[in-house]
């Protein structure tokens, strides 16, 4: 008969603790198998470190570190749930003068990038075959709930280039073959970045698009499709 090896058991059933050798709870595992991991202090160190060096020839599949399905089933109703595979939370306390971000993607290469689709962040929304009823559709979605007012950079996305090689034709792009979306921007005020007024010679743009250029507000004309 084939035995058994184990490096580690856990009991599916009945709470299991792992502690550290100051005694702090490391690890929990409750009595439906869940699991929890609780760290303190470990200062500046990996929890979780993944290195995978791989030199195969890879045709078709995926070549994945880290990989997280979940399919949602069930009834989901109250206006609070959210349903995500993968969820970060990072919470800024003590003296912070250093850079904070809930997830940080570094991409870099030297090899022979010839036909390569790089991205630093690749979102990919399937059909969802009609099913979709109503609520909202984003490929990305950006929430600020801060009021404070930033002396440096204070916008919802803000992009830099590094160094002095550092080089991109557009700002924004849209490739591909698919239908162009209906607009390029839409907004549910007039107020802030939509400023009413009269921005042409000849009264017929009634709206400007308010944009900081070289030190000034100035307007982008919005001419009526009359």
């Amino acid at each position: 008969m084939p035995g058994t090896m184990e490096g580690l058991s856990v009991p599916i059933y009945g709470a299991y603790y792992r502690y550290s050798a100051d005694q702090t709870q490391a690890l929990y595992v409750a009595d439906n198998g869940a699991s929890d991991l609780s760290f303190t202090s470990v200062g500046a160190d990996n929890l979780f470190s993944i290195t995978h060096s791989d030199t195969s020839t890879v045709a078709t599949g995926y070549l994945q570190n880290f990989y997280a399905s979940l399919t949602a089933a069930g009834t989901y109703t109250t206006g609070n749930t959210q349903i995500s595979p993968f969820a970060t939370d990072l919470t800024l306390s003590g003296t912070i003068s250093c850079e904070a971000q809930g997830m940080y993607i570094y991409v870099a290469g030297s090899g022979t990038l010839t036909s390569a689709n790089i991205s630093g962040l690749n979102v990919y929304l399937d059909d969802f075959g009609g099913s979709l009823g109503g609520g909202s559709k984003s490929g990305i979605q950006i929430h600020i709930a801060d009021g404070n007012t930033a002396t440096g950079q204070n916008a919802f996305i803000t992009m830099r280039l590094e160094g002095a090689s550092g080089a991109a034709t557009c700002m924004f792009e849209k490739s591909g073959t698919a239908t162009n979306p209906t607009y390029f921007l839409r907004t549910n005020a007039t107020d802030g970045m939509i400023t009413a007024g009269n921005f042409g010679t000849d009264g017929a743009s009634t709206y400007g698009l308010a944009v900081y250029v070289a030190g000034a507000a100035r307007y982008i004309p919005l001419i009526d499709n009359t």
